[in-house]
């Protein structure tokens, strides 16, 4: 009954506690995911403010290298030989060794720039030059529009050329060179491939799962994680109604989500200010799901924790109330019992230490009560045994000197056993069998218990019976009806070959077994009317001989123990001497 009241105890601090903290833990949840929602935003906005100034500061510095290649090139042509003209290969003309430098020129110019596809010498006098090969390029050139990135000192001039398909695949970085000489003026062209733009841009400045797109002041797409796209004016993207609706509704910055062919997508959108570009950077959900994963273990492992905190709390609320009942109910249980030294700790609330003060002076009274009874009880009961004790001793003398060695044997047998051992039967039942082992020998014929010759088989039946009568006797004491058996089977041999029932092995009871060994022990080292007593070790020696035999083995190992500890001595004169029996001969 107090269980069930201590677990609804228990559950009652548990929901209490855990109810409001799992929903706060849950409202942080939220506000953490809008969190990583607005972390993602912002990297986004660094990652598009960090594309913007890394594409001005590139297409600026490719801008200043192109003039400082103009200036180089139109020294070249001035000083060196005019050209000769070579074998045409297509609109390409050979170069002469001193135009060969001119080349070298375009090429270490390429290899510092990672962006940088062709360059192009359009000269006055209608001659094309050109790093790479490129028959698209003629004097009739036509340029569709010029575009130009950033504003006021900072800003950067481009053409875009028509291809066949229809859409630029690079820009162009313009330098005209201004010479009276027509070989060495004309138009400097350096291109930027977007495809390769494309490429540094992922490469060095957006994380390769982010998405990007970059638009023109013209709204081209200049950058896009899909190079087809590059080219195209922004209208010619497959989704474009759709993207243009949601970047209407988020001004000129902000987030916005599609939902593109069943993929929930995340877009941010900035118009710089430095460029007059156009930046869009995506992540499908799908990847921001992955990270919040981490959040989501997180958020486990926290609410895991809370709830073990609760469960804790809880116990500690329901023990702290719980347990000084229970420890009432508990000492209530043992005074029912008969364990009156039972006390119970001050402990809890004010009311249930008041309690617990009038339990333990309630148990202090009802202890000193019980303990004068037990007192006057245990003086009876002395006086009962001194009683049958006196009976037999005036009938026979030998029979009360025997009784007390073999009692004081037999407890030091006691005192060496395990504490689990001891368990099975008290210190004082075990005094009281040794001194009423030879009670029986009251109701033996004196022709009998006190004949100084050997008795005859009939005699000696009869002197056997004394173990049947001494465990009748002490049976009849209410007291001490419990040893009974052990005092009748003192007897009894390991083997089963003793009396009055042959039992054998642990069908003797534990009290039988040690009265056997220190009776025997005693009778041993007694002085006889036919022989001298045995000296203890020669009475040791043949007691260790008869295990497994006469006497229980674990009991000998004990007895061995004590002996060789010194704990058994002969507490009789050797030399004493005294009537015989038959019974003391066997015994």
């Amino acid at each position: 009954m107090y269980l069930k009241w201590r677990d609804r105890l228990f559950s009652t601090f548990l929901l209490l506690i855990l109810g409001p903290t799992i929903f706060i833990c849950f409202l942080f949840y939220d506000e953490a995911e809008e969190a990583v929602f607005e972390l993602y935003e912002t990297n986004m906005d660094v990652n598009i403010g960090l594309v913007d100034e890394r594409l001005l500061s590139l297409f600026q510095s490719i801008q200043k290298d192109t003039d400082e290649l103009a200036n180089r090139l139109s020294r070249r042509m001035t000083e060196e030989p005019p050209f000769v003209e070579g074998k045409k290969k297509g609109l390409r003309h050979e170069w002469t060794s001193q135009e060969q430098v001119v080349q070298n020129l375009f090429e270490r110019f390429s290899r510092n720039q990672n962006v940088v596809g062709n360059i192009v010498f359009l000269s006055e006098d209608g001659r094309i030059f050109s790093l790479n090969e490129d028959q698209s390029w003629n004097a009739d050139n036509q340029f569709l529009e010029r575009e130009q990135w950033g504003t006021g000192e900072s800003r950067v001039n481009f053409l875009t050329k028509r291809e066949e398909e229809g859409r630029p695949k690079s820009f162009f970085i313009e330098k005209r060179l201004e010479s009276s000489n027509p070989k060495a003026a004309g138009l400097l062209l350096v291109e930027i491939n977007l495809n390769k733009l494309t490429d540094w841009v992922r490469t060095y400045v957006v994380p390769k799962e982010y998405g990007m797109m970059v638009l023109s002041p013209s709204r081209t797409i200049i950058i896009h994680t899909d190079k087809a796209m590059i080219g195209n004016h922004v209208s010619a993207l497959p989704n474009y109604e759709m993207v243009r609706s949601q970047w209407e509704q988020s001004n000129e910055k902000g987030l916005f989500s599609l939902l593109i062919e069943g993929k929930d997508i995340y877009v941010y959108r900035q118009i710089s200010e430095k460029s007059g570009g156009a930046f869009f950077e995506w992540l499908p959900r799908d990847g921001i799901n992955e990270r919040l994963q981490r959040l989501n273990l997180i958020f486990c492992f926290t609410l895991f924790i809370v709830v073990l905190f609760a469960c804790f709390v809880a116990h500690r609320l329901s023990k702290w109330i719980g347990e000084p009942i229970y420890s009432l109910v508990s000492a209530t249980d043992s005074l029912l019992k008969g364990d009156f030294s039972v006390r119970v700790p001050i402990q809890g609330m004010k009311e249930i230490t008041l309690l617990e003060n009038k339990f333990n002076t309630m148990a202090e009274q009802m202890h000193a009560l019980i303990t004068r009874e037990r007192e006057y009880s245990q003086q009876r009961l002395d006086q009962i045994v001194r009683s049958f004790y006196l009976a037999v001793e005036m009938k026979d003398p030998y029979t009360a000197g025997h009784s007390e060695r073999v009692t004081h044997y037999a407890l030091i047998i006691y005192d060496y056993l395990q504490q689990q051992e001891q368990l099975a039967v008290s210190r004082d039942d075990l005094r009281y069998a040794g001194l009423m082992h030879d009670i029986g020998k009251v109701a033996i014929p004196d022709h009998v218990l006190l004949k100084t010759g050997k008795l005859s088989p009939d005699e000696y039946e009869c002197m056997k019976t004394h173990s049947i009568i001494s465990g009748k006797i002490v049976e009849q004491i209410e007291n001490l009806s419990h040893i009974s058996r052990g005092v009748r089977h003192h007897h009894e041999r390991w083997d089963g070959k003793g009396y009055p029932d042959q039992l054998k092995g642990e069908e003797i009871p534990l009290i039988g077994r040690i009265l056997a060994v220190a009776d025997t022990f005693d009778a041993m080292t007694s002085t006889r009317s036919y022989r001298k007593a045995m000296s203890a070790k020669e009475a040791y020696e043949e007691i260790l001989r008869c295990q497994e035999a006469q006497f229980d083995p674990s009991i000998v190992l004990i007895f061995k123990k004590a002996f060789e500890d010194g704990a058994i001595q002969i507490t009789q004169s050797a030399d004493c001497k005294g009537r015989v029996s038959k019974d003391r001969e066997i015994s």
